[in-house]
């Protein structure tokens, strides 16, 4: 027997004895070394593949990395943000550090270049899991598209930028912008895909899938066991990911991803 296998079977033996699970199920909520809430999703011990609840992305690890689930080390009532030691990041990013501010009291002038790529970098630094942020800060970067770029008139402006002493004019202006095309996916955004719909009376953006998906999308038997790992016939409401992330295929010709399937995925 190798060494390997020998000390896990005597750390299951001590576990057990001391009544502690020594492993875990497809479902269980985990902490990970890194200090990241996630789910698993494949359970071959002693490895296993995990969702990062906070960005939606797959790891591995090997059993000793992971730990039944614990309150993540930054409280919701946290001020600062904390980056994951030895990242690279942009000044702003560790002055805020530093300083312990939040996202949230961005020091650098509203709608400006730097405004809008300070937000942009801390979006990609969380959504990678190398930035730790308090929960406003989480609203900010998964619920607005503050850092984003858009069309408004043909030309590209920041998107969510707060209006700062708008006057009469600008408000008659803002009052007859045109709607976002509602129900048509595209490619971009913070994640591979992202569509507009009508969430009661107001314009939602939805960002859903992966780079991952395009792959597959002409294999009927991905495609089936997508659809029956996410339960896709119970997703209805076009204003979540599920929807949409299950839909892809429908709309594979619009996203260049080949011809259009009248199937889940």
């Amino acid at each position: 027997m190798d060494k390997l296998k020998l000390r896990y079977l005597i750390r299951e033996a001590i576990e057990n004895v001391a009544n502690v699970t020594s492993k875990f199920s497809v479902g269980d909520k985990v902490t990970t070394v890194d200090g990241d809430t996630a789910n698993v999703t494949m359970a071959e011990h002693p490895f296993y593949t995990v969702e990062l609840e906070e960005t939606g992305t797959t790891k591995s690890f090997n059993f000793k990395d992971l730990a039944p689930f614990q309150e993540k080390v930054i409280a919701k009532t946290s001020e600062g943000i904390k980056l994951q030691e030895g990242s690279k990041a942009s000044p702003g990013l560790l002055f805020h550090q530093t300083h312990n501010k939040p996202l949230s009291e961005c020091v650098f002038r509203i709608g400006s270049k730097s405004y809008v790529e300070f937000y942009a970098e801390a979006r990609e630094l969380f959504n990678e899991g190398i930035l730790k942020i308090n929960e406003l800060d989480k609203d900010l970067v998964r619920k607005t598209d503050i850092g984003e770029y858009g069309l408004f008139e043909s030309k590209k402006v920041p998107l969510d930028i707060p209006f700062i002493n708008e006057n009469i004019e600008e408000k008659k202006k803002k009052s007859t912008k045109k709607d976002p095309p509602i129900g048509k996916p595209k490619r971009g955004g913070s994640k591979a895909y992202y569509v507009y719909v009508r969430d009661k009376g107001k314009i939602k953006k939805v960002s859903f899938g992966s780079g991952g998906l395009r792959a597959k999308i002409n294999n009927p038997k991905a495609r089936k066991a997508f659809a029956a790992r996410h339960n896709c016939d119970k997703k209805n409401d076009r204003t979540k990911p599920g929807y949409w992330s299950c839909r892809l295929p429908r709309y594979a010709k619009q996203l260049g991803l080949g011809a259009n399937k009248n199937t889940f995925w």
